[in-house]
């Protein structure tokens, strides 16, 4: 299986022509919400720009972003469906510029299912083994094992038309995985499912990386698949890496507002235009804490931040500062508690096991606590200090 390495790569997508009378209104639509891109060149759209990452062999990495920020455009670099502008990618130290998707160790996995509607399972499954021609007996033996994997056993003789969207989506991982590839590729896989169906992929996908040791790729604009599953997460905004580290470091250590607010559910809570006093301090909700010896470093006396909490962190109990409850609403485990605090709007979780255990009411007034030691700093351009 081949370590990827990514090297300053740039891919720029021409502008679209506008020639003849047939849809030249939808060719100039086109061409106009291509302009309004928020990174040009003479060239055209550039949807990647000067990206440089090493994938390790059998690494599970996430690329996470908002529609736009050039997820699906990495993804077909990588798989040899589009070639770089500038840069370069290389498998394993080899040069694979020029190198034809169908000659790579690469499968993909896109979120429609893209199965043969008049093939059975076990035959979807089976297709890339036989146009290999190989052996009947192996083609039986590596539908099986990954089937039994995938829970699909017991499906290998219906037809897709016979099965649920999550089922079509594990038909469609097996088929991938199943030529045992040097690297799989996802492109938003779970994003047709629902919420169910998605938590139990997740335990599946996670399962099966650690059987096949496969270099995963998975592409998502949804958190929880990218935290719960990756090793590591690499965030894009307008092709631009904004953040490539662990799982851990890229909740935990947010290296500027952008990731910050990308990452968690519900968004992090911001108090903005705080003052920090010459001595290092600064006043949040009528209390003054103060910036770490290290923080007091990065910025200027009288400087303007804007500070970060998360919901988590935000405990609710008999001392603090006053705050009235707008509403909540419960996700999954977490209680979601909608706060007002001094004309100020914030979200505070709490775990509860289920919705009977709510005891807060709208309008209801109750006192806060904010653990200081969990706020995130940023000066006005959105950097960590």
């Amino acid at each position: 299986m081949p370590e990827i390495k990514l090297l300053d790569v740039t891919k720029i997508y021409p502008f679209q022509k506008v020639t003849g009378l047939f849809g030249r209104k939808q060719q100039e639509l086109i061409l106009k919400q291509q302009k309004s891109m928020p990174h040009l060149s003479n060239e055209g759209v550039i949807a990647l720009q000067h990206f440089t990452t090493t994938i390790k062999d059998g690494e599970f990495v996430a690329v996470l972003g908002p529609s736009g920020s050039g997820k699906s455009t990495l993804l077909r670099v990588i798989a040899g469906l589009e070639y770089p502008s500038v840069g370069m990618v290389r498998f394993d130290d080899v040069d694979f510029n020029d190198v034809r998707a169908e000659d790579r160790d690469v499968a993909m996995v896109f979120q429609n299912y893209s199965l043969y509607p008049n093939q059975t399972v076990y035959k979807n499954i089976a297709f890339p083994l036989e146009v290999k021609h190989m052996p009947r007996e192996d083609v039986e033996r590596e539908v099986r094992q990954i089937a039994e994997l995938m829970n699909l056993d017991d499906k290998l003789e219906r037809l897709p038309q016979e099965l649920s969207g999550g089922e079509k989506q594990r038909v469609a991982i097996a088929r991938s995985l199943v030529k045992r590839p040097g690297v799989l590729l996802l492109d938003e896989p779970f994003s047709n499912l629902d919420p169910e169906m998605r938590a139990k992929l997740r335990v599946q996908l996670k399962k099966i990386h650690n059987v096949y040791k496969t270099t995963f790729i998975y592409v998502t604009h949804d958190q929880y698949d990218a935290l719960y599953l990756a090793d590591r997460i690499i965030i894009l905004k307008d092709g631009i890496t904004q953040m490539d580290d662990t799982a851990v470091n890229v909740y935990n250590y947010p290296v500027n507002r952008f990731c910050a607010e990308f990452i968690g559910t519900p968004l992090m809570n911001f108090f903005d235009d705080v003052k920090v006093e010459m001595d290092g301090s600064f006043e949040i909700l009528g209390n003054r804490y103060q910036l770490s010896n290290q923080q007091r470093h990065k910025i200027r006396n009288n400087m303007m931040v804007d500070v970060g909490i998360r919901g988590t962190n935000i405990s609710i109990g008999r001392e603090g500062v006053s705050a009235k409850i707008v509403y909540t609403e419960m996700i999954e485990s977490d209680l979601i508690i909608h706060l007002k605090a001094a004309e100020h709007e914030m979200v505070a979780v709490e775990k509860i096991s289920n919705f009977d255990e709510v005891k807060y009411l709208p309008e209801q007034e109750v006192k806060i606590t904010l653990d200081s030691e969990y706020f995130h700093v940023f000066d006005k351009e959105g950097n960590r200090v």
